[in-house]
């Protein structure tokens, strides 16, 4: 299991893609979200909450574009592994989840690391406590992309992927950030985890109960892992050719 997962790992960091699209975009996120969006409090605060969201933005990115394309590369070769190994779907969930979520905490470390050295972030308990719950939410998007991946081609994914990022990350621009989105969107944003993530930094910032909003985030993510069970079993024939 230990090989398996050291593999994994080295095989995604390999990817420009990784890199591209969940280190390189969160950090200019970070420094154009700071350069536009006035805050209403203290600036060391809001820094803490940038970086916080901007580990979302890295998180997502991972699942959406890197582990979506390189599943739907490798269907044919995790088919014919269930059928000839133990290598249950299962297992092959977990084990893709977890190397994603060892490669999300190193996304989080590098976005605190650039924030230190450029913004002065404050590294503290607080801050810790949000980046966990940001690489917690991570799960909802690796989710959605072993979904893509066992759902999408190649070259279906390299179209879409782009644009689903994006609007992925729209929903999870909220007014919890100091913007002020129409109420229409505010609504939309109630079906993504970035809504109840904001809410839960916000509360957690402030010293209040975020039980709630962290319930609320790990409804949506349960709701992804049924969906992404679902869809492994309608493609599984195609998979195993």
């Amino acid at each position: 299991m230990i090989t398996i997962i050291r593999y994994e790992i080295l095989k995604v960091l390999r990817n420009k893609r990784f890199v591209f699209f969940t280190l390189v975009l969160p950090l200019v996120f970070l420094v154009v979200l700071n350069a536009f969006a006035k805050p209403e409090g203290d600036q060391g605060q809001y820094i803490t909450y940038l970086a916080v969201f901007c580990t979302l933005f890295g998180t997502a990115g991972s699942g959406l574009n890197t582990l979506s394309t390189r599943v739907a590369k490798e269907k044919s070769y995790i088919g014919s592994i269930y059928a000839v190994t133990p290598y249950s779907p299962g297992k092959f969930i977990f084990v893709t989840a977890f190397v994603q979520l060892l490669l999300n905490v190193l996304i989080a470390a590098v976005i605190i690391v650039f924030g230190l050295a450029v913004f002065r972030l404050n590294i503290d308990g607080m801050l810790l406590k949000m980046e966990l719950l940001a690489v917690y939410s991570s799960l909802y998007y690796i989710f959605i992309g072993l979904s893509l991946g066992f759902l999408l081609d190649v070259v279906s994914l390299q179209s879409l992927s782009f644009p689903l990022y994006m609007g992925f990350m729209a929903m999870n621009l909220t007014n919890d950030l100091g913007l002020h989105m129409p109420e229409f969107m505010v609504h939309i944003q109630k079906f993504f985890p970035g809504f109840y993530l904001n809410k839960a930094v916000g509360a957690i910032s402030a010293g209040s109960n975020a039980i709630q909003d962290i319930g609320m985030l790990t409804l949506n993510i349960v709701a992804l892992l049924v969906v992404t069970l679902f869809v492994y079993r309608y493609k599984r024939s195609a998979m195993m050719g």
